[in-house]
């Protein structure tokens, strides 16, 4: 096996403990061929570069945001084809580098696993958290997976369609085909085991700790319609939370007015390609601009307009162009709100509503006395403020359309329209080159 790790596993960082800033800005120091140790194993896991990035394509298939026409003639041709919700993405010959990084995670977790399994300080603290890390991490990258490439958890699709999967520290391995409800157990049983192993808090917020994995069951069961574990989730991460940021203390005058690691940052993860993330032509969708009343602090804290007048998004967590695609305490208010809402809890969720609205408008009015459709109404409008450029929004189309069949998004490029009207078009074939290799 020890071939498959060398030609996997280098470059891997060893970042300072000094301060959260300086473990972002430390240089690489150290290589691994071979991860054999506790210290190998814990560089490995701290390769925030590769470990801590999501995937772009869910930003640019969501309808957050809009691109002109002279822009999109730039664009790479996936990302084009993507933008427009075509059935068929990638070219017969490329390669998708979210496809591979999703990959890579599922392949660094079960590396972990294997020399977790042969060290001899096993039964350790350390590496119990470690395996938790791992666990942590497959979890997530499975449940990537099964956004971009499986139909919802209540498709009709959803045991004609599976995406191949590597579950072996071996590249070579047979992969094998899971489908979306397999899938889904893999990763709550994944982020379960983590919970056990994982300590309360971690030492950076770019490794998870059980606040993390609860807030990541916490959308697995909220794509699954299991609202009552979604609340339960949910609630525990906003219970053992410092409490929300008060937006009207922000400096709205600053390029990016949040502070890396602040207090809403549950779990540090980014998404970034100046070309779409933070190109002066991607404008915030103006629908969604216009839902930002005047008194909502978020409308100065997350956009600024350009010359034109146009909306930019500032609003990142990570306090940089990058865009913020980890989880927010803000996030986890929402689906609380939702879930305990949808289960009939109508009163719970407006408390867990009002909690974030505090701390969003000037001269706040309490949401009270509101029938269910009602409140529900507002917790999905405050998640669609909320959650903008967060990197959650493609999760949201997606389990609105199984939710709605009505849901619909339409862009327009070149004079043309085109719309996100059907469920093939929420499911993204695996790259015909990736099917290619597994056949070799």
């Amino acid at each position: 096996m020890q071939k498959h790790i060398i030609r996997f596993v280098y470059g891997v960082l060893l970042l300072s403990a000094i301060s959260c800033q300086d473990y972002l800005e430390e240089k690489p120091v150290k290589d691994i061929l071979v991860p054999s140790t506790l210290e190998d194993v814990r560089a490995l896991l701290d390769n925030f570069p590769g470990l801590n990035s999501n995937a772009l394509a869910t930003f640019v298939i969501s309808d957050d945001w809009e691109i002109s026409s002279q822009k999109w003639d730039a664009l790479n041709p996936w990302e084009q084809n993507a933008y427009l919700w075509q059935m068929e993405v990638y070219e017969s010959t490329e390669r998708s580098a979210d496809y591979n990084r999703i990959h890579n995670k599922i392949f660094y977790a079960n590396i972990t696993r294997d020399v977790l399994d042969k060290v001899e300080d096993t039964p350790g603290q350390e590496s119990r958290f470690l395996k938790g890390e791992a666990m942590a991490l497959r979890g997530r990258a499975l449940f990537e997976l099964a956004e971009l490439f499986l139909p919802g958890p209540k498709s009709q699709l959803k045991e004609q369609i599976k995406v191949p999967v590597n579950l072996k520290s071996d590249i070579n391995a047979t992969l094998k085909m899971i489908g979306i409800t397999d899938l889904l157990d893999m990763v709550k049983e994944d982020l379960e085991m983590a919970f056990t192993f994982l300590p309360e808090e971690q030492l950076h917020k770019t490794r998870p700790d059980k606040a993390t994995v609860k807030a990541l069951l916490a959308r697995v069961y909220l794509y699954e319609e299991n609202w009552e574990e979604a609340q339960k989730a949910a609630s525990y991460v906003v219970n053992h939370s410092d409490g929300l940021l008060d937006y009207k203390e922000l400096d709205t005058s600053l390029p990016y007015p949040f502070s890396l690691f602040n207090k809403e940052t549950v779990f540090y993860s980014v998404t970034s390609s100046y070309s779409v993330t933070a190109s002066p032509e991607s404008f915030v969708n103006p629908k969604l601009f216009e839902l930002f009343g005047e008194s909502d602090v978020r409308k100065d804290v997350f956009f600024k307009l350009d010359k034109d007048g146009f909306p930019l998004y500032k609003g990142s967590l990570a306090g940089t162009w990058d865009l913020f695609t980890g989880v927010s305490l803000a996030e986890m208010y929402l689906t609380a709100a939702e879930s305990s809402i949808r289960v009939g809890n109508v009163d719970e969720g407006l408390d867990y509503l009002n909690g974030l609205g505090e701390n969003r408008y000037v001269d706040f009015v309490l949401w009270k006395n509101l029938t269910k459709e009602e409140a529900l109404e507002v917790v999905l409008l405050e998640r669609r403020r909320e959650q903008v450029f967060r990197g959650t929004r493609w999760l949201d189309m997606k389990r609105f359309w199984y939710l709605d069949s009505n849901f619909n998004a339409e862009r327009e490029i070149n004079g043309k329209f085109y719309s996100l009207a059907s469920e093939e078009q929420f499911i993204w074939r695996v790259p015909p080159y990736e099917i290619d290799l597994q056949e070799r």
